[in-house]
């Protein structure tokens, strides 16, 4: 169900936060994404500035935007999401990015956008809405969840501290939606909080802001104040108000307002525009001939993303002028104006930059940056806002799940890309990466840089790419196991020294693929049909939040949207009504469970089980009291084991939907009676807990093309990496096809090995003081002429010429169809002292 209106107070994580009336942000709360920092010219995986590494972040699209520095929240503070930016230059003519987030606000400095540091904090009262300006050496934070004008000093900023001196909290309610600061009158507005308009403040005495006045015949959500010096409107100040009548959506307009007389504001024009549905921010463009409007409910899904264009050259007789779009679908939010261009924070397609340069009235989308991967929607998720106006052209931007961006905005030297998109699937016998890598201006590309880095799991490797025609690169990755995963991205740097990455954003943001030759898919549901899987079982207790099928309202803890797209159901608990309190319908008087049917997997050998939980418990006045489980059955349900509990605190329990991955076959045993339980509880008094689940399903990678011939000997004995070494084998059994790979997998990092090789088997443990076992009888065929050695990656592979065969006496034996030969790799160890081991043994008869 797609509400738009929220009328209602909400509570988040615990403490209550004032929305504005109709705000719907609260219905479509996402986990923030966890991450490293990433900063610009990466040579690992992990970033850089020490941070750790982690795989698998959103890949963002971009055109004419290239991205400089990168903090996800949990790099910042750990909050729950970020809102509002804006930015300082200090006297030393250094540049500093600040963003709010819910629980205070943050300091960067972007000087070097490269190289960004995080440089101050000012902790505050939690709240989803906090907006900062900056005056002189102050700068100013404000938020919904109380607390007045928080006054920071930024003077000593260059030594990397910043100084709470004061807090205001003096007329009124003690909530501000945003702050407005006329840096030409010297006069700062708290506008809105509660159904406040215009709170006006003296900062004669920047430290200690003197309340002067008030203007509250409407709600005011934002605006821009400026001071007229030439033509017939000089001496006056304006306030160019987003506002309206209860809390903002009756009425709702562009209201001007003339604040010269701050005892006497005087309303000097109403303008209203087609599809109105909230006056939410604008700007003026910088002749101040057009105010730029954003709606924030306009956009519903149908509408794309629109910007209404108000003629106010003459302030007392503005009028609406036209609109225009990009055509995406997102929701505008917040728009600046600076050097010809409009920088817009449009949700979840980013930042969308227009040239008004080229039209005014209708300008093309010059260039964009798109921070939510997941799609364009029309929800409120992705990009708050935007601050473009440092000297330098450094532009920040401030995102609700992704934290603190830095770019550059301009034509780049390179553009990467990936015909088809990146594949899932590699071969295990190893395989290689095509890249197109475009020099944008001829002769940009620097010689010799693009270069594909990957990491198996035991460290970051790279391998230069080479030219193989055209605008195409090709990279190597070598050959792996079935079913080991591998993360990688591509790199490639402009002649002036900058580097361009794809995915852009690694290597914090990487492809994930995994060596397999196919997958089986066992089951799969999007729920977009009911599978009419069982609600309630056996000990089940709770009264109300029971399990529903459907599409759900949204509420500060229950998504307002499934996870599928397109789509609209999933699996829910307690349906509340449009509009209703957080905890209407939320899980109540103990747990509520979601049954499955029973899955036949008797014939899968490693089946993963796979699907997207929404869960929610930090509501309320007992927040992360409860947890969330899911159980399996290989019985039908007689019996359960605990497969996975998600809470009581951490990751996953401030709703969003996160995917989660169980290996069965490591919890039950692989029967045809197999279930999966979701168990949602309220066990303790005042929580509010909520759940969802969908895009469920059941799959297993296909290895059926991969090893070769019969594993024995396995496993195999333990190495120094606390694991058994282990070989595979593919390509062909057919010996006139000569084409054979083993593949040693699991080995020590940097250590010497080579395979080897014999027509009959045996079991010899710790053979000339070995710690394995010489699975192979006499006479031996030993690869000493293809020592290997097993690298970073703990791995080695050798493409046996079958022709050639080192095996004594002859030492250049042919296979021949109807033979057995059977296969090992010895290699060096170190434990405690230099010793040697072998991995397990494949038998293989060719044809």
């Amino acid at each position: 169900m797609k509400t738009t209106l929220l009328a209602s107070l909400a509570l988040l994580s615990g403490v209550a936060s004032a929305l504005h009336e109709d705000d719907p942000k609260i219905l479509h709360r996402q986990h923030p994404f966890a991450g490293p920092v990433w900063r610009q010219s990466p040579t690992a995986f992990g970033g850089q500035g020490g941070a750790p590494g982690t795989m698998g972040s959103p890949l963002f699209g971009s055109n004419n935007v290239t991205l400089k520095a990168w903090f996800p929240l949990n790099q910042i503070d750990g909050a729950s999401s970020g809102s509002d930016c804006w930015g300082y230059v200090s006297p030393s003519g250094r540049e500093y990015g600040i963003m709010c987030t819910s629980s205070g606000t943050a300091f960067f400095e972007v000087t070097n956008p490269a190289n960004t540091q995080l440089v101050g904090w000012i902790d505050g009262n939690d709240s989803l809405w906090r907006d900062v300006k900056v005056y002189g050496e102050y700068a100013y934070s404000v938020t919904e969840g109380s607390g007045g004008i928080q006054v920071i000093s930024l003077a000593n900023i260059d030594a990397g501290q910043v100084t709470l001196v004061n807090t205001i909290n003096d007329v009124g309610t003690a909530n501000s939606h945003n702050v407005v600061i006329n840096e030409d009158s010297g006069f700062l507005y708290r506008s809105g909080g509660g159904s406040e308009g215009l709170r006006m403040y003296s900062l004669a005495n920047p430290a200690s802001p003197q309340y002067v006045g008030s203007w509250s015949a409407r709600y005011v959500h934002d605006a821009q104040v400026v001071t007229y010096t030439t033509g017939p409107n000089a001496g006056r100040e304006i306030a160019y108000c987003c506002a309206g009548l209860n809390g903002g959506s009756g009425d709702t307009g562009l209201t001007i307002v003339d604040v010269t007389n701050k005892a006497n504001p005087t309303v000097i024009g109403q303008v209203y525009w087609p599809n109105r549905a909230y006056s939410h921010q604008g700007w003026l463009s910088e002749d101040r001939q057009y105010f730029y409007m954003g709606d924030e409910l306009d956009e519903d899904g149908s509408l794309p993303s629109t910007i209404y264009v108000i003629d106010v050259s003459d302030p007392d007789n503005a009028s609406y002028v036209t609109s225009f779009t990009n055509g995406n679908l997102a929701i505008t939010h917040n728009c600046y104006t600076k050097d010809g261009l409009l920088y817009a924070a449009n949700y979840t397609s980013g930042l969308r930059v227009f040239d008004l340069n080229a039209n005014p009235t209708n300008p093309p989308e010059y260039a964009f940056y798109d921070t939510y991967a997941a799609n364009d929607g029309a929800t409120f998720n992705g990009l708050w806002s935007v601050f473009p106006y440092f000297p330098s052209g450094t532009v920040i931007g401030s995102d609700l799940e992704s934290g603190f961006f830095v770019w550059d905005v301009g034509q780049p030297e390179l553009s990467l890309s990936i015909a088809g998109g990146a594949p899932d699937l590699l071969d295990p016998a190893g395989d290689q990466v095509d890249a197109n890598i475009v020099e944008l201006t001829p002769g940009t590309l620097a010689t010799g840089s693009p270069t594909l880095h990957y990491d198996l799991g035991t460290g970051p490797l790279s391998v230069p790419m080479s030219l193989v025609g055209g605008s195409t690169w090709r990279g190597s990755l070598p050959a792996m196991p079935c079913g080991s995963p591998v993360s990688w991205y591509i790199s490639a740097a402009g002649v002036s020294g900058q580097v361009y990455t794809l995915p852009e954003g690694a290597p914090s943001a990487a492809f994930s693929s995994v060596y397999a030759d196919g997958t089986t898919v066992v089951a799969s549901e999007d729920m977009e049909t009911n599978p009419g899987w069982t609600v309630g079982w056996a000990g089940d207790t709770a009264t109300t939040g029971i399990w529903e099928y459907g599409d759900p309202v949204g509420s500060a803890a229950q998504p307002e949207d499934d996870h599928t797209e397109p789509g609209s159901n999933c699996w829910f608990t307690g349906q509340g009504a449009p509009g209703g309190s957080v905890g209407a319908n939320d899980v109540d008087g103990g747990a509520t469970s979601l049954v499955t049917g029973s899955f036949d997997l008797s014939a899968y050998a490693d089946p993963t089980l796979s699907f997207y939980l929404w869960y929610s418990n930090t509501a309320g006045a007992a927040p992360n009291a409860d947890v969330f489980r899911v159980d399996l059955s290989s019985n039908g349900g007689t019996s359960w084991v605990n497969a996975l509990t998600v809470g009581p605190a951490g990751t996953g329990t401030s709703g969003g939907w996160i995917e989660y991955s169980i290996q069965v076959a490591s919890v039950v045993s692989l029967t045809s009676q197999v279930r999966v339980r979701f168990v949602a509880e309220d066990a303790g008094s005042g929580s509010i807990v909520e759940a969802a689940v969908d895009d469920f399903r059941i799959s297993e990678l296909d290895c059926s093309g991969g090893t070769l011939g019969t594993r024995y000997c396995s496993p195999a004995a333990t190495n120094s990496t606390a694991q058994p070494g282990v070989l595979d084998a593919s390509g062909s059994a057919i010996a006139a096809d000569n084409d054979l790979t083993l593949i040693g997998s699991s080995l020590p990092a940097s250590q010497f090995c080579y395979f080897v090789a014999s027509q009959s088997q045996a079991s010899i443990p710790n053979p000339g003081g070995s710690m394995g076992t010489l699975c192979l009888g006499a006479p031996i065929a030993r690869f000493n002429a293809q020592v290997q050695n097993t690298g970073a990656s703990g791995s080695a592979s050798i493409a046996v010429d079958l022709t050639n065969v080192p095996l004594p006496p002859a030492f250049g034996y042919a296979v021949q169809p109807g033979e057995t030969w059977n296969w090992q790799l010895w290699y060096r160890d170190v434990v405690l002292s230099p010793t040697s081991n072998f991995t397990d043994a494949i038998s293989i008869t060719f044809q």
